[in-house]
């Protein structure tokens, strides 16, 4: 099966679980459900999963592969661009409140900051699956493909573990996410201005700035600094592979 098919039906399936919970009205109690079940975990396993779902980390995750691979700068930005309109576009048209600012304190468990507003879709969720997409179109193997996908399933759950969102917002997000993903892979082989080196050095001067930030970056999320830290690190140690890579070919 090619990556790509297993994508989209992985996020025509989410649509499907988003198209029944509306339908029977149990956004709410699910919440709850999760949100409740999912406290048996610690605290600082759902913060660190739901900063793996950060821009940030999603930006750290594509440098590093940029490092070896130049071209995942190119479909990188795109990624990035149309996501962020995509996804704050919706969040600002619907202006639908978070579980926190609806739901009695005492009935749910919180991690993190109380965030209260622009809940529609999950941002994280889309970051999450976005990046496993484009990541998982450029690998052959579908174990990897899957493997990622449920990497990336576990984060965008994480948002209703630590009371950000629901389940709604969640599942759109997560198949929002994996449909623009292999999109914007497709977008960028297909377009020649795309394809430059010039927008490839760019996002990564971009991304570099953005993983040193990243050193020092909080996420309010409890017990998240070590894998801030990490992989700010470790997409810097590829990014200057990168960068001698090219300095050495533009002095040539």
């Amino acid at each position: 099966m090619r990556n790509d098919t297993l994508l989209f039906g992985t996020a025509l399936a989410l649509l499907f679980a988003a198209a029944i919970v509306a339908s029977q009205g149990t956004n709410e109690a699910l919440f709850l459900w999760f949100n409740r079940e999912a406290a048996i975990l610690p605290d600082v396993f759902w913060a660190n999963m739901t900063f793996a779902a950060d821009t940030l980390f999603a930006v750290a995750v594509i440098a590093a592969v940029g490092g070896r691979h130049p071209h995942m700068f190119n479909s990188g930005i795109v990624l990035l661009i149309t996501g962020a309109l995509f996804v704050h576009g919706l969040k600002f048209w619907f202006e639908i409140p978070r579980p926190p600012a609806v739901l009695d304190p005492g009935t749910f468990h919180l991690i993190g900051p109380k965030l209260t507003n622009h809940a529609f879709p999950s941002g994280h969720s889309f970051t999450a699956l976005a990046t496993a997409a484009l990541l998982a179109v450029n690998i052959r193997s579908n174990a990897g493909a899957i493997a990622l996908i449920l990497l990336a399933l576990i984060a965008a759950l994480s948002r209703a573990a630590v009371a950000a969102h629901w389940p709604l917002d969640i599942l759109v997000g997560s198949a929002a996410g994996l449909m623009i993903g292999v999109l914007a892979q497709r977008l960028t082989n297909n377009t020649w201005w795309l394809q430059g080196e010039g927008l490839q050095r760019f996002t990564a001067a971009i991304m570099t700035i953005a993983c040193i930030s990243l050193l020092f970056h909080d996420s309010r999320y409890p017990g998240t600094r070590p894998l801030a830290v990490a992989a700010g690190l470790i997409a810097l140690l590829s990014l200057a592979g990168y960068w001698k890579t090219t300095l050495l070919r533009l002095r040539k």
